[in-house]
């Protein structure tokens, strides 16, 4: 009989495996029974790696999904990277990356590297998708590690239709499952059982780890391997241990041997990386009266197509029974399920002896093919009155929040127009507010004109009559704004910057210096006598300088004196221009005449630049930078009563009915 291996992971992780095994013989049925969905990068955790830190690669999709995030970093920081077996490991070398891998591929072979054992105080990045045992990241924080899962991708469960697939099944002469997880195992059993073909559980499944054989037994199945991990080769080894093909000989077994439990023998294959698991099978050998025994691999499918037929059309209207009654007939699919068992037992005997055995069956199938129905049809109308109870208590739900919504309604549609008034009002207040900050800081006349005009429109909008008083002062506002005289702000700090740099260009005479004389010597001594006093006269005159209170200074500034004076010409001036844009009328007058008295210090040496300065000095003087402007209290005090009239109606309102929301 041919060999079939159902292959469960995801499609794209089992094509190398599927050419491999047709290198060997053996057949390939491909059903991923859960998809990998990629998670975000926005919604994953930001890792930041430092020197030092270490990252765990736990399977291929791991390395698929996570590796291009993390590796400029891992690249630029030189992180040791590991990864939990030889595909993963592939997976990342193939990236660039050199790793390392352990001999045992799980938990336990990563946690018994070297490079684990001491890992205090450094951060080890575990690259996986949701859920997981969670034993490494325990053991590695035991050890004093920093552990940040970094999840990048989720498992879900993928779209399986239980009837197609076992119907595919039972086609083939032999088969073997694949199970790389706990997680996959636990949703082929559950398939299984959805489509009515628990009796596969008889078939051999290779499993990665003796934890998953655990499960594996403990949900049914009779015939585990455990392999070396999860890799292909070492599935490929699992497949070498498989225990040979039973004869057709077994059939003539006596019936007092046939009745005997059979354990198949252990078969090791050793390889150049991977050992063969361990195959642990016990399968138990069924008998039915007066006919020999047929084991559990020996399935003969090809003696009767018709009963086989309606065996199957049974099995697949009680499994959907079943199925529909999951919740409320567990009972009920438990013996469901040990007469499918029964009717298995007879199936195979059937097989054997159809001659002899197919009145019988067709009777006991027509009977509990009678019994299977009532009882799902009992359960389906339990089903369907539960239903029904669930449906009246949502009804009456509806109906009453129909009843509060439209008690909001009501409410809602009474108070929306008082509440339209209030929010107006409020907004119009805030802006008459507003306009009074600008006339205070900044004596804008133009934006508090403009500020005024939409809260008066915004009251116009309210149409009520409190606002009427309020509306009168801001008319008296606006008219006194438009009487107001207005600043030439930008003239005039056009005027006082041109001022500021005629300042810079003012001119100023330096100290002259003493031509030294020409000396003469003659050869007498009183000529050499004299000429030594003229010279030390000179280097006297050098260090003291004596001036008659009668002589002109303006031509003997120094430098420092200069920049003095300049420097608080130029203050003088930019006093004055912030003055004047700030409507500080006493400040802008000190700052001007300070600015005169500056400027005339330079007559002397520039005269011109200096009378056109003081000219234009003489005019700004004249000029009024802060002309009275309205201070808006009336018509704040206006708007602040109306607004507190609204309120109060509303108040009054929410206090006449409160039960109107109950």
């Amino acid at each position: 009989m041919t060999l079939t291996a159902v292959l469960t992971r995801p499609g794209g992780a089992v094509e190398s495996l599927r050419g491999a095994l047709e290198q060997r013989g053996i057949d390939s049925i491909v059903q991923p029974l859960v998809d990998i969905v990629s998670i975000p990068v926005e919604d994953r955790e930001l890792i930041t790696l430092m020197p030092g830190d270490i990252c765990i690669f736990i399977s291929v999709n791991a390395v698929e999904q996570g590796l291009a995030n993390l590796a400029p970093q891992i690249k630029e920081l030189g992180c040791l990277v590991l990864a939990v077996g030889n595909a993963t490991a592939r997976a990342v070398a193939a990236a660039g990356f050199d790793v390392s891998v352990p001999s045992r591929a799980d938990s336990e072979g990563l946690l018994a590297l070297d490079a684990l054992h001491d890992v205090t105080d450094r951060q080890v990045v575990i690259v996986k998708g949701e859920g997981g045992r969670g034993l490494l990241a325990e053991a590695l924080k035991e050890r004093g590690a920093q552990v940040i899962s970094y999840v990048c991708y989720r498992r879900e469960a993928g779209s399986v239709d239980p009837g197609q697939f076992c119907w595919q099944l039972c086609e083939r002469d032999r088969l073997v499952f694949q199970a790389s997880s706990g997680e996959l195992l636990e949703q082929l059993t559950q398939v299984l059982g959805q489509g009515g073909q628990p009796n596969l559980l008889d078939s051999p499944v290779v499993v990665p780890s003796e934890r998953v054989a655990e499960i594996a037994r403990g949900l049914g199945w009779s015939t585990v391997i455990t392999a070396a991990g999860a890799g292909d080769e070492a599935f490929l080894a699992a497949l070498d241990g498989l225990p040979p093909e039973e004869s057709d000989a077994a059939a003539a077994l006596p019936k007092e041997e046939s009745d005997m439990t059979v354990e198949a023998p252990t078969t090791e294959a050793v390889s150049a990386e991977d050992v063969a698991p361990e195959v642990q099978s016990t399968a138990p050998v069924m008998a039915a009266a007066a006919v020999p025994a047929v084991t559990g691999s020996a399935r003969v499918r090809g003696a009767d197509r018709l009963a086989r037929l309606l065996i199957l059309l049974f099995l697949l209207a009680v499994a959907a029974g079943a199925y529909m009654g999951w919740r409320y007939g567990w009972p009920e699919y438990q013996g469901a399920t040990e007469q499918l068992t029964a009717l298995e037992a007879r199936l195979k005997a059937l097989e054997a002896a159809p001659d002899q055995l197919q009145g019988a069956v067709e009777d006991t199938l027509n009977a509990q093919m009678a019994e299977a129905e009532a009882r799902g049809a009992a359960a389906l109308r339990a089903a369907a009155a539960r239903q029904n109870q669930l449906l009246s208590e949502q009804e009456s739900m509806t109906l009453a929040l129909q009843e509060r919504v439209e008690r909001l309604d009501i409410r809602m549609a009474r108070l929306t127009a008082t509440d339209r008034r209030a929010w107006l009002a409020n907004e119009a207040a805030f802006l008459v507010r507003l306009s009074a900050q600008r006339l205070l800081t900044s004596r804008d006349i133009g934006a508090a004109e403009a500020l005024l005009s939409n809260a008066d429109a915004l009251l116009g909008e309210v149409d009520d009559p409190r606002f009427d008083v309020a509306r009168r002062s801001l008319a008296k506002d606006l008219a006194a704004l438009a009487a107001a005289p207005r600043v030439d702000s930008v003239g005039l700090y056009a005027r006082f910057a041109a001022l500021i740099d005629q300042s810079a260009r003012l001119q100023v005479a330096a100290p002259k210096t003493p031509a030294p004389a020409n000396e003469t010597a003659g050869d007498g001594i009183w000529e050499r006598a004299g000429a030594g006093w003229q010279a030390a006269m000179a280097k006297l005159s050098s260090y003291l300088v004596i001036h008659s209170r009668s002589d002109d200074m303006a031509g003997l500034l120094t430098p420092d004196w200069e920049n003095l004076v300049r420097q608080n010409l130029r203050m003088s001036l930019e006093q004055a221009q912030i003055a004047a844009l700030s409507g500080n009328q006493v400040l802008f007058g000190r700052a001007v005449d300070r600015a005169r008295e500056s400027v005339a210090l330079f007559a002397d040496n520039d005269p011109d630049r200096v009378a056109a300065m003081v000219s234009e000095l003489d005019g700004l003087a004249g000029l009024d930078v802060a002309p009275e402007v309205p201070d808006l209290l009336a018509s704040r005090a206006a708007l602040a009563d109306a607004i507190r009239a609204i309120d109060g109606e509303v108040a009054a309102s929410d206090a006449v009915d409160p039960s109107v929301v109950d």
